[in-house]
């Protein structure tokens, strides 16, 4: 349901209002976003000359932290304002400075406080829990304050600290220089499409393109853009190793035992676990040949190669589906969560929660935003495919999440770690795929959902786990002081596609070089949550859809349980033990379910 006027996607100002969120209820006028703009800057002054006597005594301690906490929270809601404007026209120069504004008092609020961690670390332990314990109102800040504690063993001087804050952006300057490469400097050459006319193959039409139905055309579009990519091999070896390197190094400097623990540990998580999703997806391996075997025979294929991974072997279907038909499946399909639940889902679609249709300059894409003191706002460019209902459901996954997050939580423990983030969104992703499959009306129908989900195992099990995997070598050859190198990273990067594709595909010499392509590298060990997520996510839905007595209970405690603990504790909420394998192993149970269902309505 794309909105156009004259061939042209209409201006913000022609919007309907019952299309747009309701940002106005986070400030209404200019005016009163300036004041608080005001208020900050004057806190932030305050706090900055609060450093040398905050750690003083309780009182200091305690004025300091509820000061601070006010600061945050506001700026978190003037963040929400200005971004949200600004996404939702980025052609806007009032809003292009308002965001631009925001983002300069969040730099400048992080300097201002950046002495307060190192500061608390230097202290001893036993006078900051004795601050705890004496005043009651900072009873909220104790588990984020012994969380900053345990990284004492872990920490420098605050000099120490001080020289690594400043040098990080020098090391963090690798990822700048591969995204330019790779965003702007290279060149990909012409290929032709479908009609066979010449088209700038480009990072932006590469998927489309790798995913057509016509073979030679993405064939030339996977060996023309891995070639590229190859011909910079030495280039983006170097500024990978020097991610790899600034890890390492800091890592030894905090006396961790490897650059994997250190990334794992702001999560609290085992280094185990990293190995148990890697060895229980290697115990599964043969179901994804078996996949893949699958698709070479819909397709009528003699020999299977990477680029032919990606074309759909079932029918497309064309039915569109309105934004009101999509409202009505995501509450049907979440339906089976409970009536606090759904009652709370209602307000996204009746209280301003979701930008729904594109207009001219808005961002693209689709997320979930906002903060303790707005709505869980839901920006989407809904065009009425399966898709824009899936994507609907995810968003709203989050924005049910941080709402009871925040409902049921003070602002201090309410913000719930990044590793269990991505799991309500994909509990409803998969809560929409089985009730649609469950609907569906005819057998193509159930062929293309049955396809979604294989395809969303696929890339976020399998090939993040393989991408984890690869992870894992490259900085353990960093931490011994060996040299990555483009032939010994490649390399083992054919091979292990080699593994996880199996005997019955054809590993194309090209592939060696995705390893130099995939961004998330650049962020060290957070492809594996990925994995992890859909995995607890499988687990949950399992539970839900076979009633499970207590378990939606539980889930919903799970949601509102915020930032109270760490995240392995509060998946306990849940019956879940990531320390063994068991939802691992349930989650690629229901990829092999879902194959054998796909198969068999092939037949």
């Amino acid at each position: 349901m794309l909105i156009i006027i004259m061939d042209k996607l209409i201006k913000r100002e022609e919007v309907k209002k019952s299309d747009k969120w309701d940002i106005e209820s986070v400030y209404n006028t200019l005016d009163k976003y300036n004041k608080d703009y005001d208020i900050v800057k004057s806190n932030i002054i305050k706090l900055s000359k609060m450093q040398d006597t905050f750690l003083d005594n309780s009182k200091n301690f305690k004025e300091f932290l509820l000061l601070d906490s006010d600061t945050s929270r506001l700026i978190a809601k003037l963040y929400t304002y200005a971004a949200r404007k600004y996404d939702e026209d980025t052609g806007n120069s009032t809003y292009q400075e308002l965001y631009g504004k925001i983002n300069n008092l969040y730099q400048e609020y992080g300097e201002a406080t950046s002495f307060v961690v190192p500061m608390i670390l230097e202290k001893d332990k036993d006078t900051i829990i004795n601050y705890l314990n004496k005043e009651e109102s900072l009873k909220d800040y104790r588990h984020q304050l012994l969380d900053v504690l345990r990284y004492k063993e872990h920490s420098l001087s605050k000099e120490e600290e001080h020289i690594i804050s400043a040098y990080s952006k020098v090391l963090d300057s690798s990822s700048d220089t591969a995204d330019f490469l790779m965003d702007t400097d290279m060149k990909f050459g012409m290929i032709k499409d479908e009609n066979d006319k010449e088209v700038e193959l480009t990072s932006s039409n590469y998927s489309t393109l790798l995913s057509s139905k016509n073979r030679r055309v993405r064939k030339d579009a996977f060996i023309n853009y891995h070639r590229v990519y190859g011909n910079f091999k030495n280039t983006l070896t170097s500024t990978l190793a020097s991610t790899c390197e600034a890890l390492s190094v800091s890592s030894k400097l905090k006396k961790y035992n490897s650059s994997i623990e250190a990334s794992l540990f702001n999560d609290f998580i085992p280094t185990k676990l990293y190995d148990n999703l890697i060895k229980v997806v290697h115990n599964n391996l043969p179901s994804l040949y078996k996949y893949y075997d699958v698709k070479k025979k819909i397709l009528g294929l003699d020999e299977f190669h990477l680029y032919d991974g990606y074309v759909s072997t079932v029918k497309s279907i064309d039915k569109k589906y309105s934004f009101r038909e999509g409202e009505k499946l995501v509450k049907d399909a979440l339906s089976i969560l409970g009536d606090e639940y759904s009652k709370e889902l209602d307000k996204a679609f009746t209280d301003g929660y979701i930008d729904k249709y594109p207009n001219l300059n808005k961002r693209s894409g689709a997320y979930s935003s906002g903060s303790y003191d707005t709505k869980p706002f839901v920006l989407l460019n809904y065009v009425g495919e399966y898709n824009d209902v899936s994507t609907l459901a995810h968003e709203l996954g989050h924005s049910m999440h941080t709402y009871f997050s925040n409902h049921y939580n003070s602002y201090e423990t309410s913000d719930y770690p990044i590793f269990l983030a991505e799991i309500a969104s994909t509990v409803n992703e998969l809560l929409l795929s089985y009730y649609m499959e469950d609907k569906a009306s005819t057998k193509d129908e159930k062929l293309f959902i049955l396809n979604e989900r294989l395809d969303l195992f696929k890339a976020t099990i399998f090939r993040q786990t393989m991408f984890a995997e690869f992870e894992k070598y490259i900085h353990e050859l960093t931490d011994k002081g060996e040299i990555l190198t483009s032939d010994n990273i490649c390399n083992y990067y054919y091979e292990l596609n080699k593994l996880y594709f199996g005997p019955g595909v054809v590993v194309d010499d090209e592939i060696r070089y995705e390893a130099l392509r995939i961004p998330h590298f650049y962020t060290p060990f957070y492809v594996y949550k990925y994995a992890t997520g859909l995995s607890i996510a499988s687990y949950i839905v399992k539970n839900i859809l076979n009633n499970t007595p207590n378990f939606k209970e539980k889930y919903l405690e799970f949601l509102k349980s915020g930032g109270r603990n760490y995240p392995l504790e509060v998946l306990k909420i849940v019956d879940i033990d990531l320390t063994d394998t068991k939802v691992f192993e349930e989650a690629l149970d229901m990829f092999k379910e879902t194959l054998d269902k796909f198969i068999s309505l092939n037949k």
